[in-house]
């Protein structure tokens, strides 16, 4: 502590810079100066310590700092006279006010003294006056302490108006005061602009000087530092992306904590708003209904007592006026029962021809479309293979004149054979044939859409992924039992009106399940499947959001249905024949709704008789199959994890808006993954048109197609084969004629060879024959 206190005295006794003498401010700032450049000295290290000389941008730096710091120097000297002036001002105005204090406090006590002494004299009179019992006595000793109280009173009012006088003097004091600042605040300002221009130019000059030399150095020093800096900010880049990794997970799970707490606190709070505002509401009815009830008792009695008067006189003339209206009402009941009869009997024959002729027409009308498909597929195979069978004779009857071509070049000619320039078309060439193809590529395509389920996710495995995938579910679950009340019974929505919205939960769910035959844990994982491409994070997209609640098409309320259902007309009266014509035109009208995408109650298209719940259970029954083959199917495709989560770690939510839809997409796909096929409306099958290539290929595309056979050799090479064929038909005709020298050849070869011989077998023979030798060789020569 004496240490402490010490340290605290040495400063104490150095220069300071508020001090009043000029001097003393300038040495306290050489020494503040000398103590910072002393601190960067001792910062540098060892590496400055060894440096000699100064570099040229430390010479410039220094040179600059002290005439700036001199004219700092000056400047604040300028400005702290009007500061010293005023603080002196500001001091003697203290010692002033604390002497009047002071001399007003003391005046104020001996005032108090002197009135308290008084009080108490007169408190001492008080018993003597009230022992005394002559009027004439207590009356005067009265008057007398009177006369005392009065004149504390008036001294008391004398110190309260010296007061005021000082308060008085004070307020003008402190105008004048207040005056002079404002004086010394106007000059302070001038001086302080004055310093500010005159240290504006120098900063800008002496940095203008810094920056050159800076500049000549910059470039030496830029080198070197870039390789430090490359290092550094790479180690500071992977220590930024580790902390930035650990304050993200960090935060993500104490964002899942508080959503927890909140979300359990909603859930407590919207259980007790709930059941408070039931009890408030039974609570006002009852006293609206007391209300009511005492006011309409009132109500009564004096008007019945008002009209049983009059009615003991009305009745007997309106007693005779009913008795002749209702003769007469029942005559035209009688006549209206007639005509009703007959028109109910015309009616009903009616509809029964007309539902007969529809079923006929109807009937007929697929057979018509089921036969003219299977023309036209019976056509466009016949017309393609009549196609590909004459592309084929033209293609072999094309490479055999090509063999010829190449056999006439090479050996009849001796020239290089070239293959013609043209080049056949095909099918797939032809702008009308791909067109087609086009067209006939996206129907399948979007019938293998159509096929295709919701994407296939891998199911989760670690704990926390399993929390987040179940309170997804819930907030689903949620969503679709207070959107699906056309799936609940009314009767049931009618007996679970008095229950809270936690209680109701489950039985919504349980119907709702039941009506989409939703029975085990993998149906609803796979109902999930079709949930998540309508998630959204609503932190992160609130103004998406609005815009997507804004645009969606309300949904229809049951009041609506149930009136369309009274309009239609009872039911129950119509005959076995009315019923299945009505049946067939509503089911022609929910093939119409369900077409349209933005219907949400589309699920639900069947007959009005029927219940919500009724509805779907043909759907149900039907995709109540084993589940084996939906796990394969999905087994085959490539599996990914669902995304749960948004790209800053907030829970994903669904729009209340695509709840039906959604499900109506899982009823569906999953009907056509169980069935392999979709079930077409009337309507769908009369605007459904056969894409065949027969029908759709254009004339001129087959014109071209078959006359470039006919233009792939040119002109000229027809004219040379032209040529060619007169000159071998000439050379043919030369063959022909030494064929012919040649076959007579041949023959009087042959008649030579048989003279030779028959001369040969006279010569060895002479003397059987009778000739002699010269003979024999006279013939010999003649031959």
């Amino acid at each position: 502590m004496n240490d402490k206190y010490s340290e605290f005295a040495e400063d104490s006794e150095e220069p300071s810079i508020t001090s009043s003498d000029p001097n003393e401010r300038k040495l306290a700032r050489r020494i503040r100066i000398q103590r910072r450049l002393e601190a960067l000295t001792k910062k540098t290290g060892p590496e400055d310590e060894e440096i000699v000389e100064k570099t040229p941008t430390e010479k410039q730096i220094l040179a600059s700092f002290e005439l700036l710091e001199k004219l700092s120097m000056e400047g604040d000297e300028v400005v702290s006279c009007v500061k010293i002036a005023n603080d002196a001002r500001e001091l003697q105005r203290r010692e002033e006010e604390q002497k009047i204090r002071r001399g007003l406090l003391k005046t104020l006590e001996e005032d108090e003294e002197e009135c308290m002494k008084r009080y108490k004299e007169i408190n001492e009179k008080w018993s003597n006056i009230l022992a005394s019992k002559d009027p004439l006595d207590i009356h005067a000793e009265m008057e007398a302490q009177n006369a005392k109280c009065l004149e504390i009173m008036e001294r008391k009012d004398a110190v309260i108006a010296q007061l005021r006088q000082e308060l008085e003097n004070a307020d003008l004091k402190f105008v004048n005061d207040q005056k002079n600042q404002n004086e010394d605040i106007d000059l302070l300002i001038n001086r302080m602009d004055n310093q500010t221009n005159i240290m504006t130019k120098a900063y800008r000059r002496e940095l203008s000087l810094i920056n050159d030399v800076i500049e000549s150095e910059r470039k030496v020093l830029l080198e070197n530092m870039t390789e430090k800096w490359e290092a550094l900010y790479k180690k500071l880049q992977e220590d930024s992306l580790a902390g930035l990794d650990r304050r993200k997970e960090i935060m993500r799970e104490y964002e899942e904590e508080m959503k927890r707490v909140i979300v359990e606190h909603q859930e407590e709070f919207r259980a007790q708003k709930i059941s408070f505002e039931l009890e408030i509401q039974k609570l006002r009815q009852e006293v609206q209904s007391t209300k009511a009830l005492c006011f309409m008792n009132i109500e009564k009695l004096d008007y019945s007592y008002a009209v049983l008067k009059r009615r003991e006189d009305e009745n007997a003339i309106v007693k005779n006026q009913q008795k002749r209206r209702i003769n007469k009402l029942q005559d035209v009941i009688n006549a209206l029962k007639k005509n009703y009869a007959e028109l109910e009997e015309n009616t009903r024959f009616e509809i029964e021809r007309l539902t007969d002729q529809v079923i006929k027409a109807h009937k007929n009308i697929l057979d018509l479309v089921k036969k003219s498909n299977h023309f036209t597929s019976i056509n466009d195979k016949k017309y393609m293979q009549i196609w590909d069978m004459n592309a084929k004779n033209a293609n072999e009857l094309l490479d055999k004149i090509l063999t010829i071509d190449k056999i006439i070049y090479e050996e009849a000619l001796g020239l290089e054979w070239n293959p013609p320039e043209e080049t056949l078309l095909k099918k797939e060439d032809l702008p009308s044939y791909r067109s087609v193809m086009c067209i006939i590529e996206e129907e399948n395509r979007m019938a293998d859409e159509k096929k295709a389920i919701c994407k296939s996710y891998k199911p989760a495995n670690t704990i926390e992924e399993i929390n987040l995938e179940r309170r997804l579910l819930n907030h689903i679950i949620k969503q679709i039992a207070d959107r699906c009340d056309y799936l609940i019974e009314n009767e049931l929505l009618e007996l679970l009106l008095p229950y809270t919205a936690k209680d109701q939960l489950v039985i919504r769910l349980d119907n709702v399940f039941q009506a989409l035959n939703v029975k085990s844990e993998e149906e609803l994982g796979f109902l999930l499947n079709f949930f998540l491409p309508y998630a959204y994070c609503p932190t992160c997209s609130k103004d998406i959001s609005r815009s997507i609640c804004d645009e969606t098409v309300k949904s229809p309320s049951p009041k609506t249905d149930i009136e369309q259902l009274d309009i239609c007309g009872v039911v129950e009266e119509f005959t076995e024949d009315e019923a299945r014509l009505i049946a067939a035109v509503k089911e022609a009208i929910d093939d119409e709704k369900s077409s349209n995408p933005s219907d949400d109650a589309s699920i639900i298209s069947s007959s009005s008789r029927s219940s919500p719940t009724e509805t779907l259970l043909p759907i149900a029954e039907r995709t109540s199959t084993s589940f084996a083959s939906i796990s394969d199917i999905i087994k085959d495709d490539d599996q990914m994890q669902r995304r749960l989560l948004c790209d800053k770690g907030h829970l994903l939510e669904i729009e209340t808006t695509f709840v039906t839809r959604a499900l109506r997409e899982f009823v569906e796909r999953y009907h056509f993954v169980k069935w392999k096929e979709m079930p077409q409306t009337f309507e769908e099958k009369l605007i459904e048109k056969k894409t065949v290539v027969s029908r759709n290929i254009t004339i001129q595309d087959v014109t071209n197609f078959w006359k470039r056979y006919s233009e792939i050799f040119p002109a000229k090479k027809e004219r040379l084969w032209d040529g060619l064929l007169i000159g071998l038909k000439k050379y043919h005709k030369v063959l022909k004629e030494r064929h012919q020298l040649n076959v007579e050849i041949e023959s009087l070869r042959r008649q030579n060879a048989e003279l030779r011989r028959l001369l040969k077998t006279y010569i060895i023979q002479p003397e059987s024959d009778g000739l002699s030798q010269d003979d024999a060789q006279s013939v010999c020569e003649n031959i």
